[in-house]
């Protein structure tokens, strides 16, 4: 069912027409109509004894559109989703006490170092405690340096 792309391999309306923001919507509700009207066809074949090479060519198909809705949506998905290139001056997560996947990484690592020291294991809170403060430096995190055990 694919055909040969710019790019390689497509599937279902790609080797048509492109998918963009504007049109986002549009080719959403036709990939979700095209996957109803497989699934209907796929339980119509099953109740009538059809073939199975049909339904698994046409479950095969569904799973394709399946695929293109979830790429098109990383791409062209709502518009709650982008990232205005427009500087925001706006409340940041920051303020609302949500922490980057830095910070949570850095505080993990601490949290073993921690846990290090409870059990006695002294090389590995030092192995850990340089790797959290190391991280803590490189990323400009702000927290004081951990001290060993």
């Amino acid at each position: 069912m694919g055909h040969k792309g710019h790019y390689g391999e497509y599937t279902g309306n790609a080797k048509w027409s492109k998918v963009t923001t504007s049109n986002y919507n549009a080719t959403k509700r036709d990939d979700e109509d095209h996957m109803e009207y497989l699934k209907e066809d796929v339980d119509y074949d099953n109740k009538h004894g059809h073939s199975d090479e049909n339904m698994t060519a046409d479950e095969k198909h569904i799973s394709r559109l399946a695929g293109d809705l979830k790429y098109d949506e990383k791409h062209h998905g709502s518009a709650a989703k982008m990232v205005s290139p427009i500087k925001n001056d706006g409340p940041t997560s920051e303020m609302f006490g949500a922490k980057s996947k830095k910070q949570m990484r850095y505080e993990k690592i601490a949290q073993k170092a921690e846990n290090a020291i409870s059990q006695n294991k002294f090389n590995k809170n030092e192995r850990l405690v340089k790797k959290a403060n190391k991280l803590n430096k490189k990323n400009n995190l702000g927290y004081n340096n951990l001290a060993q055990g």
